[in-house]
């Protein structure tokens, strides 16, 4: 009979509960959020500036020397008139379409300046320099969507083949999301021009109240353009 004293035995311990595992993962997800966090924190400057870029970038080609046809969009009379007047000067034989007739603001009307949007941008670019007879107004849209349509009824009345859209920078994403497939549809290639604005700084624009208001404004309207277009 063997002798049982100088039998050896081999143990081996049990896999984990799923008691044992959860507290384990517990700890792996805390950890995870906590680092998620921290580089939220430290990287916090350059996502919110890359926030306000996303709204700047329209990825348009460069314009031609054929563009002569530039609409400048409603909405901020003065800011983007001024930045068209400024691409006025860079092409001398273009023209300029202003867009909007939406109405006056109140502080305008209470000084008895009815104007729509469109009349206000062609007053802002004429007083700024522009001649007269190359800016020209067509007031009828209250809305983005409503111009791009009314400024695509109109380029395939005029077989227009390529055209400029000029609005504040913070607005170009959205002027490619309504403009984009539809005028290439067409066969019309379109340029995004923006003009700088004193409500909005893409590198900023969570350092002041205006800032705020409009970069939140603007990506609410992104949200509403995707679900109602």
């Amino acid at each position: 009979m063997k002798n049982q004293e100088n039998q050896s035995y081999t143990y081996y311990s049990s896999l984990p509960t799923l008691r044992q595992f959860g507290k384990v993962w517990k700890w792996i997800v805390l950890a995870l959020t906590l680092t998620f966090f921290i580089c939220l924190f430290i990287y916090r400057n350059s996502i919110l500036a890359g926030i306000g870029h996303f709204l700047t970038v329209a990825e348009s080609p460069a314009a031609t020397s054929s563009n002569q046809t530039f609409f400048v969009l409603g909405g901020n009379g003065f800011e983007r008139g001024k930045g068209a007047s400024e691409l006025a000067q860079e092409f001398p034989s273009a023209h300029f379409i202003c867009t909007g007739g939406g109405d006056t603001l109140n502080e305008m009307r209470a000084m008895g300046l009815n104007l729509t949007s469109a009349q206000l941008t062609r007053k802002c670019m004429i007083e700024t320099g522009v001649d007269s007879l190359r800016v020209f107004e067509l007031g009828e849209a209250t809305s983005t969507y409503e111009e791009s349509e009314e400024i695509l009824t109109y380029c395939l009345n005029n077989n227009l083949k390529e055209i400029s859209v000029v609005s504040s920078d913070f607005h170009l994403f959205r002027l490619k999301m309504v403009f984009g497939e539809k005028f290439k549809e067409k066969g019309i290639t379109v340029h995004f021009f923006g003009t700088e604005t004193k409500d909005f700084k893409a590198q900023s624009w969570w350092t002041f109240e205006a800032g705020l208001i409009t970069t939140f404004n603007e990506y609410i309207k992104i949200v509403y353009y995707v679900f109602k277009y």
